[in-house]
Parts: C-alpha cells; structure tokens; sequence
C-alpha cells in the first residue's frame, strides 16, 4: 500500500527555521514527511507541534515538542591521478 506524503514548506522566521505542513482532514495514517535545504541544523531537529481544530467542541489548542536526532550517512569513493601523468624511472630501478 502506498504511504502519504504531506505537503511541507521549510522557511526561516524570526531566525528560526519553520516547517510548514498541510496534513489534510482528517490526516491519512502512516503519513511520512520528507525535509532539504536544513543542512546547518547540526546533530538535531526539534519540532514543536502545534493541532489547531476547528472541528472541536472545545477551541483549545493541543501542543508537543519532539526532538528527532539526525544522522548522515555517504557512500564515497575516491579516485586519483599523478601528476605529471608521465613518470620515468630510473634505468637500474
């Protein structure tokens, strides 16, 4: 079964980094969110979630902050050249 994805929109505010994300009424389960450009985020991102309902029959606001360590993994490989590209040896080498 397919998974959704949300619609999110990284932006900076206030010297903050903000992502904005439409969920969708009601919000599909096993929803997965994918974020670039957080490059200088260092070694954690924390979210601070906010549910705003208009559905509810009380107004209040639920809130959570999460913090999501975050890891970077890349495959490398290196190749090289000698320069000058020719080299002599020594006839008694």
């Amino acid at each position: 079964q397919g998974q959704e994805k949300l619609s999110c929109n990284p932006r900076k505010e206030n010297g903050s980094h903000v992502v904005l994300c439409e969920l969708g009424n009601p919000m599909k389960a096993g929803a997965q969110l994918s974020l670039s450009g957080l490059e200088d985020m260092g070694d954690a991102i924390t979210f601070h979630l906010q549910l705003r309902s208009k559905n509810s029959p009380s107004p209040t606001n639920a809130s959570v902050t999460v913090t999501v360590p975050v890891e970077a993994q890349a495959a490398m490989e290196l190749r090289g050249t000698s320069l000058p590209a020719t080299t002599v040896l020594p006839a008694t080498w």
